[in-house]
């Protein structure tokens, strides 16, 4: 079956699909417009930036251990 149009993926991104619970699709839906984004572009950047933070706090770990 043909894609529709404009719904290609952007080079370098990888497709997923989740289950969650409508309750919580409704709230990532509320935060997503506040924040003027779409639903996958939200739940992208915020696990981006969950990433990010872990990887400081990691990091962080790390060289509270070293001293």
């Amino acid at each position: 079956m043909a894609r529709k149009k404009g719904s290609a993926k952007a080079a370098g991104m990888t497709q997923i699909s989740i289950s969650l619970p409508q309750d919580l699709v409704k709230q990532i839906d509320e935060m997503a417009k506040l924040d003027n984004r779409n639903r996958s572009n939200f739940i992208a950047n915020t696990l981006q930036n969950m990433a990010k933070e872990s990887l400081g706090v990691a990091d962080a770990k790390k060289k509270i251990k070293m001293v």
